[in-house]
């Protein structure tokens, strides 16, 4: 102890003596003030290295005070001096750049400074750009990490950039950085700078060049140099010191020269993408492992045994719907069969393949039965009993259901009942010389839970009980069933073609598939999620954009752990809903999407967020509009984003010469996208120059793009061709409560009429389908059916006909997709998404709304567009929303495949019964004008 007391009373009369000395000595001149052991252990020792990383300095520092005697007081008074000085100046972070100093006195003033100023005597800028452009980096680092009050964000985030000036950015460390920041949206949006537009050479890949030289020196500079710094100043520089000039006959530098050759550019595209999505579903390792390979690259080598072992599986029936889901998926309605002609006349039922191909299929597949007497159902060929103990007409019900395929409206299952399967196939087949038993047989046919939806036979053995339609304007219509456009195009339904008129009901746009193999095609401009391979327990993701080549541009997303959720106690499994006192939620990875009502006392106030006041005083924020102060903050917004009155979008814009501002509106969805612009500069040098992108002027005018329309001299109603079957005049409140020039300009931003006249009130908010602002100067529209399942849109005033579904997001995917890629933030907002559901709704009479409530849920409504519709009309509608529900709550290919939609997390059916009174309480506009105009006489 007494040994130890002294060493360290040493250690204390050496610091005050360093105190002495005015300037700092490098540590070699140090080292020439100690002997032995001492000596050579200083010499190790590195000035630049000790002041750059910390865990190294306290290393050679405890070496130092281990070899070293107190005796050499020299030594002792130089060393502490010099420590002295790289420990005071620590915290500036200028400090990992200095070992790119090319002058030795430039790299000692670094090791010792606290900040850039102490560096201008000694570093010349013009000399050390690489240097001086590290030390920028650092501090722009140094700066972005102090944009937090958390401490475990801040530590992330130093750990995430520490060195981003010199080398590349951990992604792991990034990721952790984002997953530990996500409520530091100013962090956010820099550390993405940062390490967005660090780019460094990867000198990895160039370590086995090394070996090629023949050189033992130059094979340790080489590997030291490339495990140092990714700067090929510094990197060119040592090798030619030691291995000698660049020769291109040197294997060396040979191999140098094939790793930098240009990579293959073309995108690797899986064999079906959307396929691959449905591997997650599998229920065993085996299914997954064999659906991944088989729709990734190996589908020559695997799809037999994936099929054989896996789809005829009975535990993994969820993985093969979800597969059959991607070839076909189910649409409302079937007709135009003349062989299972009992399928027909079925406006409202669910079906996979209403196709003369599967008619024709089913038809011969009876027909075989009757020549061979065996009949082939889930690849096995079963003997049938004769004719006279087995019903023809039994068999042909099942080779409809099994061909035409029905679908559940919950979990769109084409599987039957275990119980009418059994009773079928029972009294038919001759099971004594079958290979396998009924029951095995209808475990294949039928849902392994026996509470899972299916398709009773029974309901498809007779015609159907719906009665004829009478008139064309009472049909119910699927202009793109029967795939009317080629193999490389979308199908895109044209809503504005009325029942008497004579235009296209359908437009085919070019598209691409979704890899060699894949039946489904998106749209050209659209961004595809394709899976990649991944350890357990995560997701690997990378986006590709549909262009006219295909799949392209792609670029990996952040891999994300498939995380539980804790709820106090509770463990919450990933995928799983629950509940939070009156709040639906899900886990997803590991985050909680939640509503945002409130519950109990709380709700029965102003029935507001907040307990916000219903007032309409509407205030901007950048990319949102809210019916009042109060609704803003709450919704997270801050005083200095909040602009009260209304403005011009242009009025700011700072838009190049021959250009002209024109209004765009953008929502977007998440806190990251504070660059949401809301509105485009049109340039107005060449017309004919600009792709076509159509708008609708104030006279109902369609202009090819922009620029034709501000040459015309006309004014922009709306982006989009002209709308049909809309009012063209007139101002409207949306549901949102935005005041819009006409019934058209509200439905091209899809959003669904409130009342007529401007926005006056904001409605409280409840699922209840009723009237919620009584004032004078609102008057609701009449119900288009007094007793139909409807709405009254959050924030709204009046009730509505049609279905509706509160749907909750995942902002964390969002920010995910926007900060791990460089895609513009206006990929995934508001319109996209909708406009990507849209493409889901196949009947031509009922048309997609929706709009960001001030919950900050998406309100989607599914609405006839025809004037009268009927009851029939109305209860489709109805069915389309409540089948997107069903998608988005089964993870769908279909919807996780696409960018946009992969966010939705929680799809709710909020329609419902009107309440009592409110059909008496709907008046129409026609009689209550009557009514004003009646008083105003009397007056």
């Amino acid at each position: 102890m007494k040994v130890r007391g002294a060493h360290w009373r040493w250690r204390l009369i050496f610091s005050a003596f360093s105190l002495a000395f005015a300037n700092s000595q490098d540590i070699s001149a140090c080292c020439d003030k100690a002997t032995g052991t001492c000596r050579s252990v200083c010499e190790k020792m590195s000035l630049v290295e000790i002041a750059s990383d910390s865990a190294m300095r306290e290393e050679r520092i405890q070496n130092i005070y281990k070899f070293c005697t107190p005796q050499l007081i020299e030594f002792w008074i130089c060393m502490n001096q010099t420590i002295q000085e790289v420990v005071s100046g620590s915290g500036w972070w200028g400090r990992a750049c200095c070992s790119l100093g090319h002058s030795p006195s430039c790299r000692r003033a670094c090791a010792t400074a606290s900040d850039a100023a102490a560096l201008s005597n000694t570093c010349r800028r013009s000399d050390e750009i690489a240097f001086f452009d590290c030390v920028q980096k650092q501090q722009e680092a140094q700066w972005c990490c102090s944009q937090t009050q958390s401490l475990s964000c801040h530590e992330a985030c130093s750990r995430a950039v520490w060195r981003v000036g010199q080398t590349r950015a951990s992604s792991a460390a990034r990721d952790r950085a984002v997953e530990a920041c996500d409520q530091s949206p100013p962090l956010l949006r820099c550390l993405s700078e940062l390490t967005a537009s660090t780019v460094h050479a990867d000198t990895s890949k160039y370590l086995p060049c090394c070996h090629e030289s023949p050189s033992s020196e130059c094979r340790n500079t080489c590997e030291t140099v490339l495990r140092r710094t990714g700067e090929s100043q510094e990197i060119a520089e040592a090798l030619s010191q030691e291995c000698g000039a660049p020769a291109i006959h040197d294997n060396m530098w040979q191999c140098f020269l094939r790793k930098d050759a240009p990579p293959d550019t073309k995108d690797v595209i899986p064999h079906d993408v959307a396929k691959l999505h449905c591997c997650h579903k599998g229920a065993t390792i085996n299914c997954r492992r064999l659906c991944f390979n088989t729709f990734s690259s190996g589908w020559q080598t695997n799809f037999q045994k994936f099929y054989s072992e896996c789809l005829g599986d009975p535990q993994e029936t969820e993985l093969a719907e979800c597969i059959e889901e991607v070839e076909s998926p189910c649409s409302l309605g079937c007709a135009g069969l003349t062989y299972c002609s009992q399928l027909n006349n079925r406006p409202s039922t669910l079906f996979r393949s209403c196709s003369a191909q599967a008619d024709l299929d089913a038809h011969l597949a009876v027909a075989e039965q009757k020549g061979s007497g065996y009949v082939t159902v889930a690849g096995m060929q079963l003997p049938l009993k004769n004719s006279s103990q087995c019903n023809t007409d039994i068999w042909k019900s099942v080779a409809c259901a099994l061909h035409v395929k029905p679908c559940t409206n919950k979990g769109h299952s084409s599987l039957l009942c275990m119980e009418d399967c059994l009773k079928l196939v029972s009294s038919c087949v001759e099971w004594s010389r079958a290979p396998l038993s009924a029951p095995a047989l209808c475990a294949r046919l039928a849902p392994k839970h026996e509470n899972a939806p299916c398709v009773s036979l029974s309901d498809f053995m007779t015609p159907s009980s719906e009665p004829a339609l009478l008139s064309a304007s009472e049909a119910v219509r699927s202009p793109c069933a029967g795939a009317p456009c080629n193999s490389s195009q979308v199908c895109a339904l044209n809503r504005s073609c009325t029942t008497s008129d004579s235009c296209a009901r359908f437009t085919c746009l070019d598209g691409c598939p979704l890899g060699d193999g894949s039946p489904y095609i998106v749209a050209i401009g659209s961004w595809v999620r394709v899976p990649m391979p991944c350890a357990s327990q995560k997701v690997c993701i990378k986006i590709c954009r549909c262009t006219n080549r295909g799949l392209t541009h792609c670029q990996p997303l952040p891999s994300v752990a498939l995380d539980n959720c804790r709820l106090h106690d509770k463990i919450v499994k990933h995928g799983e809903k629950y509940y939070m006192e009156c709040n639906p939620c899900r886990c997803m990875s590991g985050e909680r999407v939640c509503g945002r009502r409130a519950c109990g006392r709380a709700a029965l106030m102003t029935g507001l967020p907040c307990n916000c006041p219903p007032h309409h005083l509407p205030v901007h924020t950048p990319g949102r509009l809210y019916p009042n102060a109060c609704l803003a903050k709450c919704a997270g917004a801050t005083d200095g984003e909040i602009e009260f009155g209304s403005r011009s979008v242009c009025a700011n814009a700072a838009c190049p010469r021959r250009h002209v501002c024109l209004p765009a509106t953008s929502v977007c969805l998440s806190r990251l996208q504070l660059d949401c612009p809301q509105y485009t500069c049109v340039n107005i040098s060449n017309c004919n120059a600009h792709a076509p992108a159509p708008v609708c002027d104030t006279d109902g005018h369609t202009h090819a793009n922009p620029c034709h329309l501000v040459m015309s001299g006309r004014k922009l109603a709306y982006w989009g061709h002209c709308l049909q079957g809309c009012s063209a005049v007139g101002t409207v409140c949306g549901v949102n409560g935005v005041t819009y020039f006409s019934e058209c300009a509200a439905w091209a931003e899809y959003v669904s009429v409130d009342y007529f006249g401007p926005c006056y009130a904001v409605g409280p908010i409840s699922d209840l389908m009723e009237p919620k602002c009584h004032l004078d100067r609102i008057l609701c529209p009449p119900l288009k059916n007094p007793n139909c399942l409807g709405f009254t849109a959050p924030g709204a005033c009046c009730p509505k006909c049609g279905g509706a579904l509160r749907i909750l997001y995942s902002k964390k995917q969002i920010d995910r997709a926007l900060y791990g890629t460089n895609i513009s933030a206006s990929v995934i907002n508001l319109r996209n998404v909708l406009s990507a559901l849209e493409k889901h709704v196949k009947v031509a009479e009922c048309a997609l709304r929706g709009y960001l409530t001030i919950e900050m849920e998406i309100f989607v409504t599914i609405e006839a567009i025809v004037k009268n519709p009927t009851d029939l009309q109305l209860k489709v509608c109805v069915l389309e929303a409540e089948k997107i529900a069903d998608l988005i709550n089964r993870d769908s290919a279909l919807i996780t495949s696409d960018l946009g939609l992969s966010a939705l997390s929680y799809a709710l059916v909020i329609h419902t019964s009107p309440t009592q009174g409110v059909g008496g309480l709907a008046l129409s506009l026609v009689t209550v004008a009557y009514s004003l105009i009646f008083v105003y006489v009397l007056r």
